[in-house]
């Protein structure tokens, strides 16, 4: 993380897993840089260590760490391991902007608490895409049967 972020502006805040990086994340972070000037991605290592019902990425905290530094909407990458872990990088950072996707709009989320005590703007993410890493990991999954299935 930096030391200081006195000279970046409007900082936002987004996070997720960013397992099988695909077109609807770089839309869903171009997007997300409209509503600030300095854009942190909070990667969270594997989502399992504190819920269980969640996939496990496929690619390593190192894969997706280089891919999300990659893209041009993206000024910073935070690594985080848990919801705890999130909800101290809220209280950490200097946020201006939280921005999630749509479908937390009327839900409870993690660190929403926090978003309004520390009077963060809550911006909610359109999807007007049908990009998904489920779709993706289905079309790999299919591909590869496939190929085998031509090969034997």
């Amino acid at each position: 993380m930096r030391l200081s972020y006195k000279d970046c502006g409007k900082i936002g805040f987004t996070c997720s897993t960013f397992d099988l990086l695909h077109a609807g994340h770089v839309a869903m972070l171009e997007e997300a840089k409209h509503h600030c000037d300095f854009l942190i991605v909070g990667l969270q290592n594997d989502p399992t260590l504190d819920r269980p019902e969640k996939n496990a990425p496929i690619q390593s905290i190192v894969e997706r760490q280089i891919q999300l530094a990659a893209i041009k909407y993206v000024d910073e990458v935070v690594i985080y391991n848990t919801e705890q872990d999130l909800e101290d990088l809220l209280l950490t950072l200097p946020i201006d902007v939280r921005i999630l996707g749509v479908e937390y709009k009327d839900k409870d989320f993690t660190g929403k608490k926090i978003a309004k005590d520390r009077g963060m703007k809550l911006v909610f993410n359109g999807r007007d895409h049908s990009f998904s890493s489920t779709s993706l990991r289905k079309r790999v999954t299919f591909a590869e049967s496939d190929f085998v299935n031509k090969n034997k």
